[in-house]
């Protein structure tokens, strides 16, 4: 039986209370998030002790847009939507307050610039090369093997949709700076059939009038483009495969200082539109 309630009709009620409240597991998201901010730390000291000043640019870079740029930090050789080749050949100093490496670095980028505004032209922008002269900067598109090309379709002066595109984005580049400029024309070696009309000379040459036209029509002053050039294949990229697609190729010339008179023998042309 149940004992009898107390005197008064009143029964006692009595509270338990533990002595120790249990505080639930945000304690172990924080010390985690703790732990990961450390690891994060102790990398970023590690990558700064260990790395040159380059590299470190390049991973602040890398940061800041997610776009990482080829050379030794680039892993497994993965294909970046950067210019891929950057080249330097003994050259007197540009005439402004620039270095070479400076000029080179800020082409770069602009070009890398273009083509994360437009994706598109990522493909293109990662066949530009850069070398440095003695004349000057030289930019270059260069072709790539495929069923018709990337800059032109075969015997064609027409350049294709993608290559104006990417002309018309390097037009405020080019428009930014000071240096007068020269359009180069490139192509293989591939011969036109006996009888033809014209030759590897002709194409490339009016490859480069195409060019000019469309840089002038995007804002490229027309008294700054002081040479069109056609040189056929007599300059191959790749000497020891003459038919190679990168041989075809458009150059731009960032001069650091007027052409003088052209020597006898170099085919040099403002030509009428």
């Amino acid at each position: 039986m149940p004992p009898a309630p107390p005197a008064g009709g009143r029964r006692r009620v009595v509270k338990k209370v533990a002595r120790h409240a249990h505080h639930g597991g945000a304690w172990k998201i924080a010390y985690a998030d703790f732990v990961t901010a450390m690891m994060a730390l102790f990398m970023v000291l590690w990558l700064l002790a260990s790395t040159d000043q380059q590299s470190r640019e390049e991973i602040s870079k890398y940061f800041r847009t997610g776009i990482l740029p080829d050379g030794e930090l680039a892993m497994n050789g993965g294909a970046q939507h950067v210019p891929s080749i950057i080249e330097k050949a003994p050259a007197p100093p540009p005439p402004d307050h620039q270095s070479i490496d400076d000029n080179i670095r800020t082409l770069r980028e602009a070009i890398e610039h273009v083509a994360e505004n437009h994706i598109q032209l990522a493909d293109i922008a990662a066949r530009v090369r850069i070398v440095a002269t003695d004349d000057g900067l030289l930019i270059e598109i260069v072709d790539e093997d495929g069923d018709d090309g990337l800059l032109f379709d075969t015997s064609s002066a027409q350049l294709k949709p993608g290559l104006v595109q990417f002309l018309e984005g390097l037009t405020p580049v080019l428009a930014s700076r000071t240096e007068t400029i020269e359009v180069h024309g490139h192509t293989d070696a591939r011969p036109f059939a006996p009888g033809a009309l014209k030759s590897n000379w002709e194409l490339s040459f009016e490859r480069a009038v195409a060019a000019r036209k469309i840089l002038e029509a995007a804002g490229v002053a027309p008294q700054r483009i002081v040479g069109v050039t056609g040189r056929g294949a007599a300059i191959p990229l790749d000497p020891a495969h003459p038919y190679a697609a990168r041989n075809r190729r458009l150059s731009v010339l960032l001069r650091y200082r007027p052409p003088s008179a052209a020597p006898i023998g170099t085919a040099v042309s403002r030509g009428h539109d």
